[in-house]
C-alpha cells in the first residue's frame, strides 16, 4: 500500500471506556472507478470499505465508525456481558486484508444483532460482507445477499424512509437487484415494476437507467436467454 493513505486515530470505546488505535483512510487516498449493480463500489488505491469499522481491540465492540459512539447503556451491559467477557485481546488497526476486515464486519454484525438493531442497519452490513466474499471469490456471497434481500425488504416495510441516506427509490432498486442476484426473478420483476411506477425515481437518471439495465437481464433469464444468477 502507498504510504499515507491510512491513519491512526485514538478512539474511546462506548462499552469498555478504554482507549484503543483505529484506523482511518485518507480521503484523497482513493477514487471509484467503476460500481457493480449493488452499489459496491471498485476503487483505485486503497479501499475504504475495509476500514469503514472500528473494533475496540480491548472487548471487542465493534460498529461502523459513524455511529460508533452510537451505545445506550443497556446495550452497553448486553456488550460487555456478552462480547467482552469473552474476548481475548485483539487488534484490527492498521492495514487490513479481506480477511481481517470480514473479521471485523462480522463482529459488526454479531454486536447488532445482540443490540437487537433495526433490520436496516444489519442488512447494511450483510451487503457488506457479501461485497467482501465477492472480491474474495468466495461463494458465500451470494448466502449474505439473500440475508441483505430479507432484511432490506424488512426494513422498507417497517421503517421510516430515508435510513442510512437511503431514499425510496434506492431502497426498492437495491430489493429488485437483489432479489434478481439470487435468482428470483418473479419478485424482482415485481419490485422493478414498483421502481418505474415512482415519479421519484424518474428524477434520478443514474438510477433509472441502472433499472432499466438490470431490468431487461431479469426479462432476457425469464426468455432463456441468461442465466437467472447473471452477476453483470
Amino acid at each position: 500500500m502507498a504510504p499515507k493513505t491510512i491513519y491512526n486515530t485514538t478512539v474511546v470505546c462506548p462499552a469498555c471506556e478504554r482507549e484503543f488505535t483505529a484506523t482511518k483512510v485518507r480521503l484523497n487516498a482513493y477514487r471509484v472507478l467503476s460500481q457493480d449493480s449493488d452499489f459496491a463500489a471498485i476503487y483505485e488505491g486503497v479501499n475504504p470499505i475495509l476500514y469503514q469499522v472500528f473494533v475496540c481491540e480491548h472487548c471487542g465492540y465493534a460498529a461502523f465508525q459513524d455511529r460508533f459512539d452510537q451505545l445506550n447503556p443497556k446495550e452497553r451491559k448486553i456488550i460487555n456481558t456478552q462480547v467482552g467477557a469473552y474476548w481475548k485481546h485483539k487488534s484490527y488497526s492498521g492495514e487490513r486484508t479481506l480477511d481481517s476486515a470480514l473479521e471485523a464486519y462480522k463482529l459488526a454484525l454479531y454486536c447488532l444483532q445482540l443490540r437487537k438493531a433495526k433490520s436496516s442497519e444489519i442488512a447494511k452490513t450483510c451487503l457488506r460482507i457479501a461485497w467482501i466474499y465477492r472480491w474474495k471469490g468466495d461463494q458465500r456471497e451470494k448466502d449474505f445477499l439473500k440475508f441483505a434481500l430479507e432484511l432490506y425488504t424488512e426494513a422498507y416495510q417497517s421503517e421510516d424512509l430515508p435510513f442510512d441516506k437511503m431514499d425510496a427509490p434506492h431502497c426498492i432498486y437495491l430489493i429488485a437487484e437483489l432479489n434478481r442476484k439470487t435468482g428470483n426473478l418473479e419478485e424482482a420483476t415485481k419490485w422493478f415494476g414498483r421502481l418505474f411506477s415512482s415519479p421519484e425515481a424518474r428524477q434520478d437518471k443514474f438510477l433509472w437507467d441502472l433499472a432499466h439495465e438490470q431490468y431487461q437481464l431479469v426479462k432476457d433469464s425469464k426468455e432463456g436467454n441468461a442465466s437467472p444468477r447473471d452477476e453483470s
